[in-house]
């Protein structure tokens, strides 16, 4: 345990001391009631411009990526400092992670009444944000910048390009297939189609369909088939579609919606269907 909580310490650069003063502030405003500003941050460094996301946009993205939760919290007084050692669990993965931070009791020559409250924040978010998948993390800070930029614009999407019936494989036909089978019995514990994709998506870290693996195509199949067969898999994966989906309501960051991807199973099928017809 010690040997991990070594490798996951954050290194102190010049970025990370200019976010910690973001976060600082944030922290700040989050005690005293204030509505928190910067969910991310850019500034210009050796002639390169350093993007990334504040205390508040980190846990932004884990609310939108839903299943990560902090199960242990520990802290050590010092003369001068308060340090925090913090464990963050992917419920959805079953990986965990260990965030660390040392906050001094000072801030220059005064005492700082919120340095224990920053310590575990920060140690908080040094832990959750390991556990982030990149696309989610690329997803809500291109939100935030962008809004950020253009104030009172609509958030920018990226159109998602349709993947062609021809290219849905064998294991995208099963998850299809299965997906449609279980669609009723998903709709009687009020999850949607939309909300099974987006958990499946989320589940392999990736931001559309068309970036899932063949692998990952295979391990959904055989968890929704699980799921199909025994009602004790289906109420857990109910559970976790659930959790998935209401952290996804509660984020600011708007979803992206794919073409119905049942909708291109049977597209697919009607088009082999038709090629399968002989010709007069």
């Amino acid at each position: 345990m010690s040997e991990e909580k070594k490798d996951e310490m954050v290194p102190v650069t010049t970025e990370y001391e200019v976010v910690d003063q973001v976060d600082d502030q944030a922290i700040v405003e989050l005690m005293t009631g204030q509505t928190i500003q910067d969910y991310v941050y850019s500034f210009k460094q050796g002639g390169r411009v350093v993007e990334g996301l504040t205390l508040a946009g980190i846990n932004e993205a884990a609310n939108r990526r839903g299943g990560i939760q902090v199960e242990e919290v520990n802290y050590e007084e010092t003369e001068d400092s308060w340090i925090a050692t913090v464990k963050a669990v992917d419920t959805i993965t079953g990986s965990s992670r260990f965030g660390a931070f040392e906050q001094a009791k000072k801030n220059g020559s005064r005492p700082d009444p919120y340095a224990f409250t920053k310590a575990i924040h920060k140690a908080q978010r040094n832990a959750i944000k390991q556990l982030i998948p990149v696309p989610v993390i690329r997803e809500v800070l291109n939100y935030y910048l962008h809004r950020k930029v253009n104030a009172g614009n609509a958030a920018l999407q990226q159109p998602i390009p349709e993947q062609a019936a021809g290219n849905i494989t064998n294991a995208q036909k099963a998850t299809f297939a299965i997906a449609t089978k279980l669609s009723g019995a998903l709709e009687k514990a009020s999850i949607s189609k939309e909300d099974l994709w987006l958990y499946m998506k989320r589940k392999c870290s990736v931001e559309s369909r068309n970036d899932i693996s063949e692998r990952q195509w295979t391990e959904l199949s055989a968890e929704l088939k699980a799921a199909e067969t025994n009602t004790t898999l289906f109420e857990g994966l109910c559970k976790r579609i659930k959790q998935l989906t209401t952290a996804s309501n509660e984020s600011e960051v708007p979803t992206v919606n794919e073409p119905d991807e049942t909708e291109a199973y049977d597209s697919e099928n009607k088009e082999e269907k038709e090629s399968k017809k002989p010709s007069f």
